[in-house]
């Protein structure tokens, strides 16, 4: 309890503020602990209206009675607003502890931040006689950026420390491109493990690889599948002869001819597309095949902690629209419900696994309530994006990682709603508005794929 007090304290003294693991960090329970100073001042009422009430002097009881029953209001506000200073004071302490651990940093790693006159936002990463550490540190840009919401204005560094300067919170801006825009070029300058959403906001496979996609019809989700389907054949998802690029569409509509248009433009045997239960089955059991042959792959190489994009290998991706769809085929009898649990077997094992392997899970639905998306999936999603203006229940559901105490408001436009992903520190989903591509036409799609498809001869 002293301890929050105490770093509280420095910090209006001006102290520099230390981020690390190794620091106490009292600040992180700050809702116990005055929860805790509540519950000790209560007893301290209590214990001095007891004693008055034993001495048998009604004026003194009637003093404790008064003194207590004024303390009440004044207490509720004194401890409402030291929730909202501690919530405000540590934030940033908070977000850069979240990316730390979330990327898997040592307990050793120290960070600080500062504000310039300018309301520009500095962020000091000191460096430590350990080199794969100091690698880690000098990747932190995307990271940063899309924790702060912030352009990265400056970067440089010395002996003792690297120096992140990042300028004004940028708008958001959706990104609209037509189908002359997507070149191979722009694919090539996109690092393997990132999935970039705005000029903002990216992610990275290698940090957070099970993706959901929410929304009501009219929210823009077929334009954003389209835009994660881009993303993975343009780092050769189907084109290299040792991935992976799995389709599947429980309705057989959209994602289902997106599918059919990439099998024979793309002409590749690597690239399967279904729409049935059966189908799903044999190309998750064939996914998680693969899976675990990159595993021993992994293994062979005897880098310690290694995953799939350390050994620069070619992610592998199951897309499934439209689950519940599957599950409605499969019926009631025995034998359907036997292949729906296989189903969810081999997703499960993706959803746990394949992280390390680069093997990505894609599922898009209208609704991510329990009756499309189950719940033991749901809760391996480690990327979202809901479009639309989702109801409380359906951000519980969708976002049961983040602490929805501010959500913000999604922007209103199409393609506008939430994200959230494992890796970049966040403790709240952020307001996103998806990049639209404008296809008109089935020949405009197919343009575009064979554009950014890479060369199978690059991965002979």
């Amino acid at each position: 309890m002293i301890q929050l007090f105490v770093e509280y304290y420095q910090r209006n003294k001006g102290q520099e503020p230390l981020v690390s693991w190794n620091q106490p960090n009292a600040f992180l329970h700050y809702k116990e602990t005055l929860r805790r100073l509540s519950f000790l001042i209560f007893f301290i009422e209590t214990l001095f209206l007891f004693l008055a009430m034993i001495s048998g002097r009604i004026s003194l009881i009637l003093v404790v009675l008064l003194l207590i029953v004024l303390s009440v209001p004044r207490l509720f506000k004194l401890f409402k607003n030291m929730k909202r200073i501690f919530r405000s004071e540590f934030n940033y302490d908070y977000l850069l502890l979240c990316l730390l651990h979330d990327n898997n940093f040592p307990e050793s790693a120290t960070l600080t931040y500062y504000k310039t006159d300018d309301d520009n936002i500095g962020v000091i990463a000191f460096k430590s006689s350990n080199m794969k550490e100091d690698k880690l540190l000098d990747s932190l840009d995307s990271g940063l950026e899309t924790l702060l919401s912030l352009p990265l204005i400056n970067k440089y560094s010395d002996t003792n420390k690297i120096v992140y300067l990042f300028g004004e919170e940028q708008p958001i801006k959706q990104w609209v491109f037509n189908p002359d825009d997507l070149t191979s070029e722009l694919f090539d300058e996109i690092p393997l493990d990132i999935i970039p959403l705005s000029n903002t906001i990216s992610f990275s496979l290698s940090k957070s690889s099970m993706l959901g996609l929410y929304g009501r019809t009219g929210s823009g989700k077929t334009i954003t599948l389209q835009w994660y389907l881009y993303q993975a054949i343009a780092k050769g998802c189907g084109s290299d002869p040792h991935s992976q690029l799995s389709i599947v569409d429980g309705k057989g509509a959209d994602l289902f001819a997106l599918g059919e248009l990439i099998q024979d433009n793309i002409g590749s045997e690597h690239i399967s597309v279904g729409s049935s239960p059966s189908m799903l089955a044999k190309l998750a059991r064939e996914f998680v095949e693969e899976m675990n042959s990159r595993f021993e792959i992994i293994k062979q190489q005897g880098a310690l902690n290694a995953d799939a994009y350390d050994l620069n290998i070619t992610p592998n991706f199951l897309f499934i629209d439209e689950l519940a769809s599957i599950k409605d085929e499969c019926g009631s009898s025995k034998d359907g419900k036997n292949l729906w649990q296989e189903i969810l077997g081999y997703l499960g094992l993706i959803a746990k696994k394949g992280r390390q392997a680069g093997c990505h899970l894609v599922i898009s639905t209208q609704d991510p309530q329990a009756e499309n998306i189950p719940t033991e999936i749901r809760l391996q999603i480690t990327s979202v994006i809901f479009l639309g203006q989702p109801s409380k229940d359906r951000l519980n559901m969708a976002f049961s990682m983040c602490d929805l105490e501010e959500v913000p408001t999604p922007p209103s436009n199409k393609g506008g709603g939430l994200f959230y992903a494992d890796g970049l520190g966040l403790n709240e989903p952020l307001p996103i508005i998806a990049p639209f591509v404008d296809v008109k036409t089935k020949s405009d799609f197919v343009k575009i794929i064979r554009r950014i498809a890479p060369n199978k001869e690059n991965f002979i």
